[in-house]
């Protein structure tokens, strides 16, 4: 008896099959774990550049806004973010009257988003510059839903980003309600009668 466990003892035969079949599922699980958070990531470090972008974008304009211009920021995140899907974007111009007091100049949001109101601005006056009377700073916030690939302990989330900036070229924002004047039925831009 003692040789036959001696001889099962010194046999290697078969072991490298054994610690595959043992090691191979870990393997596989922290590969698809490694790519699923590394998505993650990606996507939530997208959305803050490309919401900073936009931000930019909004904050360079000396013509009036519309609410379809800002329709199309939208579909701007939407497509500088990729491989996402329910992307809503908020832009709202903030003006201080002093004392700590704030009021909203224009809002529009997209999708589900309702516009701002001053009474709003209570909610996040604490992450506000502070700012001399009759100031302006642009607000955009944007939320990015993300589903991840893969089922491995990350859950359905919403990336959130709020980015305030000043305006470049001037004091304010000029924003009007409605389409811009020369877009066409179809949302491009046309000639200025509504013809591409």
């Amino acid at each position: 008896m003692k040789h036959l466990f001696s001889r099962f003892w010194s046999k290697s035969d078969g072991a490298v099959a054994f610690e595959t079949v043992i090691i191979f599922p870990i393997l596989l699980w922290a590969w698809i774990g490694s790519f699923a958070y590394f998505d993650a990531y990606r996507v939530y470090n997208t959305s803050i550049k490309a919401t900073f972008t936009i931000a930019d974008l909004l904050s360079r304009q000396t013509d009036p806004v519309y609410d379809s211009d800002i329709d199309r920021m939208a579909l701007l995140l939407e497509a500088m973010v990729r491989d996402t899907s329910g992307i809503e974007m908020r832009a709202t111009e903030i003006r201080s009257v002093g004392d700590g007091t704030f009021v909203v100049e224009w809002s529009h949001g997209t999708g589900s988003l309702a516009d701002y109101a001053s009474a709003n601005v209570t909610n996040f006056v604490d992450q506000l510059p502070n700012m001399e009377r009759n100031e302006r700073v642009v607000l955009v916030e944007s939320f990015i839903e993300y589903d991840p690939a893969f089922n491995i302990g990350l859950n359905n989330v919403t990336f959130s980003n709020f980015t305030l900036t000043r305006p470049r070229y001037s004091s304010f924002i000029p924003h009007e309600d409605g389409s811009h004047p020369d877009l066409n039925n179809a949302g491009e831009l046309g000639d200025g009668d509504g013809n591409a």
